[in-house]
């Protein structure tokens, strides 16, 4: 698989240090991304050519080894899902998964969100975004790496259905603090939850990632946020 990411000068919120590519995992990328890859550019994708069918599309963001994306997929068969991962492990991962799985509704992307959304997601597309337990960047000097800011927010505005949803989950109370302000103060987007509401229950079709499962063994706390999308307040 070769690197076609377009270069920028921006922040990015995430830092490839990979380690090593197991044979397993190298095999995937090798074999199985011509089938389940997307590849970047600046065009718009046809999300019913790539899929060969129509159906709801669900954007997973920093999936890690996938799975979450994965168990979500098998267990809804209607929906699409484009999963986001930079670290080519976690994509090598997911991609064996998907092909011993024998799954077609799941496509992944290795590129930066931003890049992928500012260039190849078509406005209006998206039924749900899902970003479960990014990098919360906890010093105050790397904060600025954050994946959830203003313009992540403003650019999922743009691509997600009007009452399409957005679910975030995180295990670092300071982040958590972050997004619900970011989110709260946004007139569009509507807490499910109830306005007076700091957070959602968790779902019990969220599985645990060892991400969650690290923070708990850390005795975080875990916070979901659920928002839907309504342009009309």
């Amino acid at each position: 698989m070769k690197d076609s990411t377009i270069k920028q000068k921006t922040i990015r919120s995430y830092v490839k240090r990979e380690g090593r590519l197991t044979n397993a995992q190298q095999y995937a990328l090798d074999n199985y991304w011509a089938k389940h890859g997307v590849m970047f550019s600046s065009d718009i994708l046809d999300f019913q050519s790539l899929y060969k069918r129509r159906a709801p599309l669900i954007l997973d963001i920093g999936v890690g080894t996938g799975d979450s994306t994965l168990n979500h997929a098998e267990t809804h068969p209607e929906n699409n899902y484009l999963a986001i991962e930079v670290h080519r492990p976690g994509v090598g991962q997911l991609l064996n998964n998907i092909e011993s799985n024998n799954l077609s509704n799941i496509k992944i992307s290795n590129n930066d969100v931003i890049d992928v959304l500012q260039n190849q997601i078509p406005d209006r597309s998206i039924c749900q975004v899902f970003i479960f337990f990014a990098d919360p960047w906890p010093k105050t000097r790397h904060q600025k790496r954050r994946l959830i800011n203003k313009q992540l927010i403003e650019l999922l505005k743009r691509k997600i259905v009007i009452h399409g949803r957005l679910h975030i989950a995180t295990d670092w109370q300071d982040y958590a603090n972050h997004i619900q302000k970011l989110c709260q103060s946004d007139p569009a987007l509507i807490n499910l939850s109830g306005s007076k509401s700091y957070s959602s229950p968790r779902p019990n079709w969220r599985i645990k990632t060892r991400y969650e499962a690290r923070g708990l063994r850390l005795n975080h706390n875990v916070w979901d946020f659920c928002y839907g999308l309504n342009l009309d307040r």
